[in-house]
């Protein structure tokens, strides 16, 4: 029962990733900060959907498949992630924050590459009742590493932009920092099965992540407005 809960709470991700960000760029296509927040929506869209037919999967070789399409829209999350928050905080032209930036979409191109091998998905098989389940390559923790070096960096940047703002910018990234909580406490459980063993329940509220964001970004134009 609780896979089944899980594939829905997934699939609703995927759906919700496609649809707002597809509702971001038509209403502002003109904002970069849009641009990088409808392609973190993408990337979230095809993790999630390779996500969703992964536990679906009744053979290794279909959990390989989908595993390996998961893993490449991975690779880009934390880096659009981390493009996304500079550039809505205005640090994207930093020439320090240019290397990282750089080095990210290498980063990102080079793991795209190692999770069509073993390297990264190593095969599939039963876990945690889950009929197929990515094994872990080699080079895993490698991805990890990466992974949590620009989700944390991100956040940070999140939080010292709700410190030192007021009004209407403080609102935003308070929403944004919240998402980003989700985002990482949520989609960041992903990596556990294969790991450590343990279940991913923050796959439970990951769904949450790109509604809460982009109420964030659009908060000043939307009529409806969550009060505390």
């Amino acid at each position: 029962m609780s896979n089944q809960i899980l594939e829905f709470s997934i699939g609703l991700l995927a759906v919700l990733s496609f649809l707002l960000g597809l509702f971001s760029i038509l209403k502002n296509p003109k904002s970069l900060t849009v641009k990088f927040w409808f392609l973190l929506c993408l990337a979230i869209g095809l993790w999630a959907t390779g996500l969703f037919f992964l536990i679906g999967s009744d053979t290794s070789s279909e959990g390989v498949y989908f595993s390996k399409i998961l893993h490449a829209a991975a690779a880009f999350i934390p880096i659009f992630f981390l493009h996304f928050i500079w550039s809505f905080t205005h640090q994207a032209r930093s020439k320090k924050n240019i290397v990282l930036i750089s080095l990210g979409y290498f980063l990102a191109l080079f793991f795209l590459a190692l999770s069509f091998t073993d390297k990264i998905v190593a095969g599939s098989s039963p876990k945690l009742g889950f009929s197929s389940w990515v094994d872990a390559g080699s080079w895993y923790p490698l991805f990890i590493v990466y992974f949590w070096a620009y989700v944390l960096l991100a956040i940070y940047w999140i939080y010292v932009a709700y410190s030192s703002n007021d009004g209407i910018i403080k609102q935003k990234t308070f929403y944004l920092l919240l998402g980003s909580l989700v985002l990482s406490l949520g989609g960041g459980s992903n990596f556990l099965p294969q790991t450590l063993g343990i279940y991913p329940y923050g796959d439970f509220i990951v769904w949450l992540y790109p509604i809460i964001v982009t109420y964030g970004i659009f908060v000043d134009e939307i009529k409806f407005k969550i009060k505390f």
